[in-house]
């Protein structure tokens, strides 16, 4: 089943709203039963969405899920999930992380966006649907609503998924997804207001709604046992739209990597 959790729903601060759950090697629980996975690893992601610099930042994976549809995860948020039939509804409460204009490490930002401001850290509401297929084919969207800090704007997310191995020892599939940014997320991320124009030094440029961002990847678990398993992901996101105008995108497509050795029980 298409199982939505971005993230961003990404409690880490450290990951792109790109990584999800899914691609973090979270395996959902069965009809009746809880499940807990541990995980460590590395992700390389862009300094900020349009940076032309990646950057190497620790994972932690610590996700829950009990048998009646609660889960609390640090990739997924806290929330409930259930299902009928073919198709999967949630609702989460997770945190969206801050972008400074300063290179502070792990956490998004870079000093190529200085003047430009933070964008706060906010609570966001997360609410998916998702439809699958015979053979395994999943569709669904989300929506990621700002709860604080509302001048970030919401997002609208639409992807889909197919496994391409599905074995007792490997599971292997690809993944799509486009995000739609209201316009005050696309200025909040792709914007320059006039203030910040005089204090950055980058040209003044107003957006409108739109799809912002484009992601496609693989995602291949490797199992070491009944509890071990190493999983990676590897994908690119592509900045389109009046995103990819923006002044300070500096590239348009930037390759993504994580991977994790995770312990499910």
């Amino acid at each position: 089943m298409l199982r939505f959790r971005h993230a961003a729903i990404i409690l880490l601060s450290t990951l792109a709203p790109t990584l999800h759950a899914a691609e973090m090697g979270v395996a959902p629980a069965k009809p009746g039963e809880s499940t807990m996975t541990l995980g460590l690893g590395v992700a390389a992601i862009p300094e900020y969405s349009g940076s032309d610099k990646n950057r190497a930042v620790p994972v932690l994976v610590a996700d829950y899920q009990h048998s009646s549809g609660f889960f609390a995860s640090t990739v997924s948020g806290i929330g409930y999930k259930t299902k009928f039939g073919p198709v999967s509804l949630s609702g989460a409460l997770g945190v969206a992380p801050s972008r400074s204009d300063r290179d502070h490490g792990i956490s998004q930002g870079s000093d190529a966006l200085r003047g430009m401001g933070e964008i706060k850290t906010s609570a966001l509401g997360v609410f998916g649907v998702g439809y699958e297929f015979d053979g395994g084919i999943g569709i669904g969207m989300r929506a990621m609503m700002a709860l604080t800090h509302r001048e970030r704007g919401n997002s609208y997310e639409f992807g889909a998924q197919a496994p391409l191995i599905k074995s007792e020892a490997n599971q292997v599939g690809l993944f799509v997804s486009a995000t739609y940014s209201d316009k005050k997320n696309m200025q909040a991320f792709y914007g320059v207001t006039a203030a910040q124009s005089k204090t950055s030094g980058y040209k003044r440029y107003d957006t409108k709604a739109g799809f912002s961002r484009v992601n496609a990847g693989v995602n291949w678990n490797r199992k070491l046992g009944k509890a071990w398993s190493v999983n990676t992901m590897a994908g690119v996101v592509s900045i389109v739209g009046d995103a990819a105008d923006s002044p300070i995108v500096k590239r348009k497509t930037a390759p993504l990597l994580a991977v994790t050795v995770n312990y499910a029980f």
